[in-house]
């Protein structure tokens, strides 16, 4: 479940009654309350985090298409894992500003980030958000493919926690998605959790 979701109130019932099944995970109706409770918080907007979603033993690459320029400007999220680091929401919009580098997330129509950070951009494709809990080498956002025409990304990370398909657009046809979502599976990932609409 990610950090922001355990503050929620709508969501912490959830979290604290997986923790109690997790300490009982040697009794066949605990590993049973577990399953349950982990179906209860996907369906209830809280989903359980995964560790990586990567098998990291594959090599993770950059794309040679990317630019700072060429990257800078509005994301739409279309598809993403569930994570801990940025907030889960649908409608969830980047907005990407390489000189000086800065990363703002929304969610929805909300003007207010929900994120608002410096970002170190290598331009080989590889973005640092510089957060406390981001600005790592396996956090890194690596920028694995980006379309001809500059409308369609694929990213990845390092250690796996986080990947995202992203647009200049809301609406992405099935497709697109579909040679996007190859690319993650190229670069080692499991595409089963990957989830659209939000991350």
């Amino acid at each position: 479940m990610s950090a922001a979701a355990r503050q929620d109130p709508h969501c912490r019932g959830v979290w604290l009654a997986y923790i109690l099944c997790a300490y009982r995970v040697h009794t066949r109706s605990a590993v049973f309350c577990g399953a349950a409770l982990a179906v209860l918080a996907a369906l209830s907007g809280c989903a359980v985090v995964h560790g990586s979603y990567r098998d990291t033993d594959v090599p993770i690459s950059a794309t040679s298409r990317f630019t700072p320029a060429r990257f800078d400007g509005t994301w739409h999220v279309i598809a993403g894992y569930p994570n801990a680091f940025l907030p889960s929401c649908p409608g969830q919009t980047w907005q990407i500003m390489s000189d000086p580098g800065s990363i703002d997330v929304t969610c929805g129509s909300g003007d207010r980030p929900v994120l608002s950070s410096g970002l170190g951009v290598d331009p080989r494709g590889v973005l640092r958000v510089q957060t406390s809990d981001l600005d790592s080498r396996s956090r890194a956002f690596w920028v694995l493919w980006m379309d001809e025409e500059g409308r369609l990304a694929a990213i990845g990370t390092p250690g796996g926690e986080m990947g995202w398909v992203v647009s200049r657009g809301t609406e992405l046809r099935a497709d697109r998605l579909a040679a996007a979502t190859a690319i993650l599976e190229f670069n080692g990932y499991d595409t089963g959790p990957l989830k659209s609409g939000e991350p």
